[in-house]
């Protein structure tokens, strides 16, 4: 009997043993498919409001944590001086099209003025070669008596008389050609004037400052009157459309992680309400210790006299996140399951 019982014993502790070994290895499998991580927050895109012109603010139409849709008119700058520099440029382009038009009715009389010369240039030509043939004509006639000196020196110098004429109307006629303006350079300042004109009407264009998309504006700390600088943030938008967890997985679970798993995150706030997503993507890279490389995360260790595994960000996509909840930074759990797994 007591041997009987000594084995009943064994085999309850053998089965004991078994049980908590499967029982280990079904969990340890489990984990492995089913990364999870308490070490997560809420996160949205976010982008830093800056003005494209400076100028003084003259009307600020939203309040901090706001919500606003896009193309809404967050605030005013000062508009005159963009209005007179607009009309300053206008002035110009007009200014220099008037121009233009008026150099154009020069060049039109001067074109005339050349043809007028050409013409007298081909006139003059023809006097100079029929004084040149009435005075070839005339030198073998006067060895032969037919003719006189005076005559054949009359001929020389109506010949010569002609040939300077000719030699007149040809500068006349050059001078006349060389005397036609143009417009390319007048038409060069006027693609000038036109582009500063429509960067003034741009600048002008830019003095509201609108929602770039659906957001909540934050960070807020400006008032009516302030010197608003070009480039310089004045606050910060919440794009609201798109809401992520972000958890910060082992390295060595990142294996089990895939982009479009199914992942279910939990709120610090709001426990009792599971929201579900899908893995947007995985970071693949961390600020290591103790370097300044830019553009990454910085994750820390939870240790730092003993080597334990980096952690790199995982980020969800939550569907349907509700509204009245979502805040950046708060803290989540995020639990990632394979579409596999049941």
């Amino acid at each position: 009997m007591t041997t009987e019982r000594a084995w009943i014993g064994r085999a309850v502790a053998i089965a004991a043993v078994v049980g908590a070994i499967g029982l280990g290895v079904f969990a340890l499998e489990r984990l492995d498919r089913r990364p999870r991580t308490n070490d997560g927050f809420l996160y949205a895109d976010t982008a830093a409001i800056a003005p494209d012109v400076s100028g003084r603010i003259v009307k600020l139409n939203v309040r901090d944590n706001q919500r606003v849709h896009k193309g809404d008119a967050l605030l005013e700058i000062d508009r005159e001086p963009f209005e007179l520099r607009a009309k300053q440029a206008h002035a110009q382009v007009e200014a220099l099209r008037a121009q233009i038009d008026l150099t154009t009715r020069q060049i039109a009389s001067q074109t005339s003025g050349a043809d007028a010369a050409e013409t007298q240039v081909r006139r003059a030509s023809a006097q100079a070669a029929l004084a040149t043939d009435t005075r070839k004509r005339l030198e073998p006639l006067l060895g032969k008596g037919y003719v006189t000196e005076q005559q054949l020196d009359e001929a020389r110098t109506s010949e010569r008389s002609a040939e300077a004429a000719l030699a007149a109307a040809v500068q006349q006629a050059t001078q006349a050609r060389q005397a036609i303006a143009d417009t390319l350079s007048l038409s060069a300042q006027l693609n000038g004037a036109e582009a500063a004109a429509a960067l003034a009407e741009w600048d002008l264009s830019k003095a509201t400052v609108t929602a770039p998309f659906d957001g909540l504006v934050v960070g807020l700390e400006i008032a009516e009157g302030e010197y608003a600088a070009m480039g310089h943030p004045l606050f910060t938008m919440v794009a609201t459309d798109r809401w992520y967890a972000v958890g910060d997985f082992r390295e060595t679970e990142l294996s089990q992680i895939r982009v479009g798993d199914r992942a279910t995150v939990w709120m610090m706030a709001d426990t009792g309400r599971p929201l579900r997503g899908r893995v947007d993507s995985v970071g693949w890279g961390v600020k290591p210790m103790n370097t300044g490389a830019p553009g990454l995360p910085n994750v820390e260790r939870s240790l730092s006299w003993v080597i334990v595994a980096q952690r790199f960000p995982v980020r969800i996509l939550l569907d349907d996140p509700p509204p009245d909840t979502m805040r950046i930074g708060a803290t989540v759990s995020v639990l990632v399951t394979h579409d596999a797994a049941p």
